[in-house]
């Protein structure tokens, strides 16, 4: 009797250590993420900020509709607008806890395919991941999509491993579709089990209830839009219509149809990209050890990382024709977990070398770099130029134009409360007399980057002898030009 209650207050201590240390994880995730908070910026976030709005005062707005679609985010954003007004923290509050949810999920999933070490190493790890942690605090579809797309995952193998509860399976799929909800590549979470099937040889009947859960959601989706524009299948029509047309004239395919370098641009990314390398080139290590051990706790993980991955580096994002992904950093998020899992799971082998050496090295190096890594990132309050312009802007006494995006950008920091004295670029000012003409240099040099067929008025490019400097506001790349046209 003793015994078993010795053995039962030692289980409990153990048991209140690990949620007291997962406690400690969270609060040190969220305390980095608010350090270096990034806010909204100039690229999609600032688009899906109108949509919000506008949804939180009961009203549609037409945009680039693969983002107005996307009502998985803007849903969520604008019950945060209408409850703490248009800001930089209601605009980022749903990806923000998206965002320390994985860090929970992951202790979770490490939990259930490993132990409670490996739970709790693979938690630390997502807390400082530098892609999540600037992604963290940026009103983008990414994260929160992939968060609901891992719980989905998690639910199906808890009920694999633990509780084969049909509930569970049917829940695994409303969370993949409340994913595809928020951006439709949740949907490649396919990929992982249709290999999960092939590899443990055998089709459960509970498996059909996972499509179920997910085709829920697209009744859901179906349903809405039908009622905002006649259509039901409005989401996929406009969403391929866009990658089929406006992707290639806009961005050339990001460049990823050229041969045979197109098809090195995600491994070019993970090599080179701060907020990626050194996590993956430790994954990818750890991976290629358990391959040659054959350690086969971890095929589950590699099931969901080698399909996704291939797909995003070599697939289509369109359905009628061949539509490469762009490589971009964030898209990776939909494998952030396994990736982060292998690695924890690697550093908790027995080997001395790796216990003694490779551990405690890893974990600082990763900590140091990640920490340098999202200070140097650069993409923090990215607004910060026309917030110090925006009272200035304000009060001039003349009519006043500036580039339609940072036009947006001071509806947005005005709360879209209306009011902005500016108005968009004409085609040409040669017409134009007794005006203020603004230049947000930055913003004009992203927009052009972004978009080759953008097209400013050509005097920004030579000016005018006779257009007169007013004011210059900020400093470096971030500076603002008034200059007045008699």
């Amino acid at each position: 009797m003793l015994r078993k209650k010795s053995t039962g207050a030692l289980q409990n201590s153990i048991l209140n250590n690990t949620k007291i240390m997962l406690f400690l994880i969270v609060t040190f995730g969220i305390l980095i993420r608010l350090i270096f908070f990034s806010g909204i910026g100039t690229s999609d976030d600032l688009a899906y900020t109108s949509y919000a709005n506008s949804l939180s005062k009961g009203e549609i707005q037409q945009g680039t509709l693969t983002l107005s679609t996307r009502l998985g985010l803007i849903y969520p954003t604008s019950v945060l607008y209408s409850m703490f007004g248009v800001n930089d923290f209601s605009s980022v509050l749903f990806v923000l806890l998206a965002s320390i949810g994985n860090i929970i999920l992951i202790f979770y999933f490490g939990k259930l395919l490993f132990n409670e070490k490996v739970g709790l190493i693979s938690a630390f790890l997502l807390s400082i991941f530098p892609l999540e942690v600037v992604y963290s605090t940026k009103l983008l579809s990414d994260l929160p999509s992939a968060f609901f797309m891992a719980f989905g995952v998690y639910l199906f193998l808890y009920a694999e491993e633990k509780k084969p509860s049909p509930f569970l399976y049917v829940f695994s799929g409303l969370s993949i579709g409340i994913g595809y909800f928020i951006r439709e590549s949740a949907l490649l979470i396919g990929l992982f089990f249709m290999f999960y099937i092939l590899y443990k040889k055998q089709i459960k009947k509970e498996y059909f209830l996972v499509p179920v859960g997910i085709l829920i959601i697209f009744a859901l989706e179906a349903f809405i839009f039908y009622q905002l524009t006649g259509n039901p299948f409005f989401r996929t029509e406009e969403s391929q219509k866009y990658l089929t047309e406006s992707v290639p004239a806009a961005h050339d395919y990001f460049g990823r149809l050229s041969f045979p370098l197109g098809l090195f641009h995600y491994p070019y990314t993970i090599l080179t990209n701060n907020l990626l390398s050194f996590f993956y080139i430790f994954a990818f290590v750890s991976a290629t050890y358990f391959i040659i051990y054959k350690r086969k706790e971890c095929y589950e993980v590699l099931l969901w990382i080698a399909p996704l991955l291939l797909y995003l580096s070599f697939g289509s994002s369109s359905f009628s024709k061949y539509v490469p992904f762009k490589a971009a950093d964030r898209y990776l998020e939909i494998i952030t977990i396994p990736i982060i899992l292998l690695l924890a799971f690697f550093l908790e082998e027995e080997e001395e070398v790796i216990k003694r050496v490779f551990k405690p090295f890893i974990l600082v190096f990763l900590l140091l770099t990640s920490i340098g890594f999202v200070y140097l990132q650069g993409e923090r309050n990215l607004l910060g130029g026309l917030r110090d312009s925006y009272d200035k802007i304000q009060n001039l006494n003349r009519p006043a134009y500036i580039d339609e995006r940072s036009l947006m950008a001071l509806n947005y920091i005005s709360g879209y409360k209306g009011g902005v004295m500016a108005k968009a670029y004409p085609d040409s000012f040669a017409n134009v007399r007794d005006s203020y003409v603004i230049i947000n240099k930055d913003m004009i040099k992203r927009l052009s980057d972004a978009n080759k067929n953008t097209k400013f008025p050509k005097e920004l490019d030579d000016i005018p002898k006779k257009w007169m400097p007013f004011k210059e506001i900020g400093e470096g790349k971030g500076t603002i030009l008034i200059y007045y046209i008699p």
